[in-house]
This record gives C-alpha cells, structure tokens and sequence, in this order.
C-alpha cells in the first residue's frame, strides 16, 4: 500500500513539473501579444505587465491600455459582492490608467461612467476622493 501511494505521488510531482516546464516552452514560442492575452486571460495581469515591461516594445503602450482596461473590467465584474467597494475603486484606478495611455478609450469612459451611476444610486457611498479627484481632472461628473 505505502508502495502503491509513494509510486502514484512520485508520478504527479513528475507530471506537475513536466507541465510547468512545457508551458513555458510555449509562453517561449509566443509573441509578446500572444503571451499578454495568454496571461490576461488567466486573470495574471502583474505577469502580463512585467512582460511588456521586461520586452519594452514599440507598441508597449497599447498593450498596457489593454492590461489595464481588461484588469479593471475583470476587477469589477468577478468581485466578491462582500468586497464591491474595493474592487470598484481598483477598478477605477485601472480604468484611469487606461485613460492616463488612451484619454479617447471609450470602453473604460463607459465602465467609469456605469461604476458612478451605481455609486449615485446609494447615497451615502462614493469612491475613495483621491479617485474622485482624478476623474474630476479627467472631466468626469461625479
């Protein structure tokens, strides 16, 4: 039986690392924008905004727009209801960052937008006021 159990746990060790070190053979044969969706679509925004950080591409901007925009639409929409207000004001600071690369961006002015009319909606609740400082620079009505 001891037998029997030390096989089957020598085996998954074996099979976890040999996966880790296969995924990253594959993260090595991507693009950086093939790497950036890979880990934004494992919610992993830090390591997509290291690797554009670490590659410094020409178009390192637009990919830091998108890291941004699709962190603060996962922060706000995949947020634990206990933890709403925090997620949205992280979510707003994302959105702000992606207004501070793109001030044209119409998808984050939109979730800003939608973020505040649910703040209206509760009277005694807004942003924190360093947030709603930076969006009253920025034009918003808040």
């Amino acid at each position: 039986m001891r037998i029997l159990l030390i096989s089957l746990l020598a085996f998954g060790l074996t099979a976890a690392c040999s996966q880790s070190e296969t995924q990253k053979q594959n993260a090595a044969e991507l693009t950086l924008e093939e790497q950036v969706e890979q880990y934004i679509s494992n919610a992993n925004f830090e390591a997509a905004e290291q690797a554009v950080e670490e590659a410094a591409p020409e178009n390192a901007q637009e990919l830091k727009e998108q890291i941004h925009l699709q962190h603060g639409i996962h922060l706000i929409y995949n947020a634990d209801p206990s933890q709403m207000r925090e997620s949205a004001n992280n979510a707003l600071r994302e959105f702000i960052k992606v207004l501070e690369i793109n001030p044209e961006n119409e998808k984050a002015r939109a979730e800003i937008d939608q973020i505040l009319a649910i703040y209206r909606s509760f009277p005694d609740r807004q942003p924190e006021q360093e947030i709603l400082d930076e969006l009253e620079e920025m034009g918003f009505q808040v």
